[in-house]
């Protein structure tokens, strides 16, 4: 117990912590939750949708409310995989959403703290470089990083999955630290097997461009500890660790690949569209003054909002990690030495172009990866683990025998960093209390299948009327949604149907679909959008024939149009042959009564996707693609009944390989028995 202490005490303050700053949210009121822009628009439905079909005893494989149809599981969005997202599942969601945030809030902040006392304290007889840190200093670390800017500002945007993956950096780096000290992972095989398993659960956390900015974190201490060690093992157990981190994910992170390689992000996006929203010089005040330039709700720095550029640790904080970078210049540890290269790093890319060397364009030149990446200051998560661990260094050079001002000091900056995350806790009423409850009921006594089409950019105050995201808890199917993972060959039809190439649309939309005007009737009619929601002031349907006016609401500025020329869900390219009539639509199975009078192909507007099939009659049949985008079956003359279901066999392929991959780690500690 005694051994023990300093840990306990440590969890015991950060839960207190945690405690004061979510109290409020932690136990909302009915109908009230914490805010947070992407959950409040976005997150949130995806949840609802699971649990609403988890509850008749479906799983959802397939999303058929966003994009014309979409995979659920395989969007990274979802990862239901990991074990904290079930929480969604057990709990209220306006009481879940709180939990699950301050829980990684507080795993971000222990992981600081168990990554400071290993790497200083990790062997009975400290090796040359190390040196034995206090709790004390540890837990300062973990304050500054947990409640730095770039978790708590990220609260406030909603971005779940980014502060979940973020939290396991410092238990990642841990392991694998703790790994690369040995001198033969074989003689302990239980380090090989926590590093593997703790990356692995940073991968299926979610937003794994944070696991990839973990991986050179993980890699700058690798290289250090081999320099030092004066041998490639380090790197070598790094290596073998993180590729069975992969395997152990796999059931996740093959069919996330396979939807990347369908969808628009494998568009050739130009270097102005990675770069964008970079650092700039003046935003590195925002060290010393979070609020320069405004708050979350006032900001007007540089682009894209407060949030991505948020990395305040605290003055305090940046003053101890300036004594802790003068502490290391004098006396270079490989330790420290990690920390300054991985803060620096961080800083560097973050600038993109406006550093006198865009080290970001070189990265993009050179690493597949930062072709998908965007945002460079997204880096800044490199940046804040850095200071933290300069801050807890440079809080342990303090004097020790002056044990009142040592106190004072981490009593003040604890203060600083509390009262600053307070500012981002705010409770809001649930997603659904905005929503226009008689356009709902309007959409939903429409027995048919049908898609809107909420015609508006996501930002707009119109969205309240109905988040592009919010149909999947009203069972609306929306011919667009909130989501950059958008199907590419569908994108593409809409794209050009708009007048525009999917390269040139993707440019100024690339969450939701391009717009749509009259001039695009035929493509409206083949989607099955039967109706349109627009904005008043920019209404491109308006005295058209085809389109109706429905509701008109002059308080939330949008008009409803139903488009009285619609193309049914399914119909035979020759209207006259006959008639297809949907008798049950589930997101995984699709079964329709067809009669005709002659062979045909019969059309949809269902998105074409790997491991989609069909039956007609019980007999197994090919799916054809029209436009390279929607399902079709070539149907001979009769009444006959059509399956669709989706069974997508990449799991099952992911679940085999991290079947592999946790048989052989079983296998290897079993050996070491």
């Amino acid at each position: 117990m005694k051994k023990h202490r300093g840990f306990i005490l440590a969890v015991i303050g950060y839960c207190i912590l945690i405690g004061f700053i979510f109290s409020k949210a932690l136990i909302p009121s009915d109908g009230m939750m914490i805010y947070g822009d992407d959950i409040h628009r976005s997150y949130y439905f995806f949840r609802e949708f699971f649990n609403q079909w988890i509850s008749q005893g479906i799983f959802p494989w397939w999303n058929p409310y966003l994009f014309g149809g979409e995979p659920f599981i395989a969007n990274p969005v979802v990862n239901i995989w990991y074990p904290p997202n079930w929480l969604f599942s057990f709990l209220p969601l306006n009481v879940a959403y709180s939990w699950h945030i301050a829980f990684h809030v507080f795993w971000a902040m222990l992981g600081i703290y168990c990554a400071l006392r290993a790497m200083t304290n990790d062997k009975p007889a400290l090796p040359a470089g190390r040196w034995q840190m206090t709790n004390a200093s540890a837990f300062v670390g973990g304050c500054i990083f947990g409640l730095s800017g770039f978790f708590m500002a990220r609260t406030f945007a909603g971005h779940v999955d980014v502060i979940a993956a973020a939290s396991w950096m410092p238990w990642v780096v841990w392991a694998f630290w703790r790994l690369g000290s040995e001198q033969n992972f074989i003689d302990s095989p239980h380090r090989f097997v926590i590093a593997s398993a703790v990356f692995a659960l940073q991968l299926l956390s979610g937003y794994q461009t944070m696991a990839f900015f973990t991986v050179i974190a993980v890699g700058i201490f690798a290289l250090l500890e081999s320099i030092t060690q004066k041998s490639f093992r380090p790197l070598l157990f790094t290596l073998y660790s993180l590729l069975l981190g992969i395997g152990l994910a796999a059931v996740q992170i093959l069919p996330t690949a396979e939807f990347f390689r369908q969808s628009i992000r494998t568009f050739q996006f130009p270097y102005s569209w990675h770069s964008y929203g970079s650092y700039e010089w003046r935003s590195l005040w925002q060290f010393i003054h979070p609020f320069l330039f405004g708050n979350q709700y006032t900001y007007s720095g540089p682009p894209p909002n407060f949030m991505e550029h948020s990395a305040f640790v605290g003055v305090g904080g940046l003053i101890l990690a300036l004594i802790g970078l003068i502490s290391l210049i004098r006396h270079m540890r490989p330790i420290g030495g990690a920390f300054i290269v991985i803060t620096f790093f961080g800083i560097w890319v973050s600038l993109g172009p406006n550093a006198p060397i865009d080290l970001q364009k070189v990265l993009w030149q050179i690493v597949p990866m930062y072709h998908y990446l965007r945002i460079p200051p997204r880096h800044l998560i490199l940046v804040v683990f850095g200071l933290a661990g300069l801050a807890g260094i440079g809080f342990d050079r303090l004097p020790k025998s002056l044990r009142v001002l040592r106190s004072l000091i981490a009593g003040v900056i604890v203060v600083e960093m509390v009262v600053f995350a307070r500012s981002f806790i705010e409770l809001k009423p649930i997603p659904e209390a905005r929503h226009d409850s008689e356009l709902i009921l309007l959409l939903t006594k429409d027995p048919q299948p049908y898609r809107l089409l909420q015609n508006f950019g996501a930002w707009l105050p119109q969205r309240d009327g109905l988040d592009f995201d919010g149909v999947m808890a009203y069972g609306i199917q929306s011919a667009t949604g909130y989501d950059p993972s958008i199907l590419r060959t569908y994108y593409e039809f809409i794209a050009l149907a708009s007048g525009k190439s999917g390269e040139t649309a993707v440019l100024n939309a690339d969450v939701q679909v391009p717009y749509l005007s009259a001039d695009s009737a035929s493509a409206i009619d083949t989607l099955n959008i039967k109706y349109l929601m627009v904005p008043i002031a920019y209404d491109p349907f308006a005295n058209n024939s085809r389109y109706m006016l429905r509701r008109e609401d002059k308080k939330q500025e949008y008009r409803l149009y139903e488009n009285t020329t619609v193309f049914p869900r399914f119909y035979y390219a020759q209207k006259e042959c006959g008639t297809a009539n949907v008798i049950s639509y589930t997101p995984n199975r699709i079964e329709v009564e067809v009669v005709s009078t002659c062979d045909d192909t019969l059309l949809s507007s269902e998105n074409w996707y790997p491991g989609w099939h069909a039956t007609i009659d019980g007999k197994e049949v090919t799916i054809g693609k029209l436009n390279n985008t929607f399902r079709t079956l070539f149907v001979s003359k009769g009444n006959h009944t059509i399956v669709y279901e989706y069974r997508p066999t990449i799991f099952l392929w992911g679940a085999l390989i991290s079947s592999i991959a946790i048989l052989s780690l079983v296998f290897f500690s079993l050996r070491r028995l």
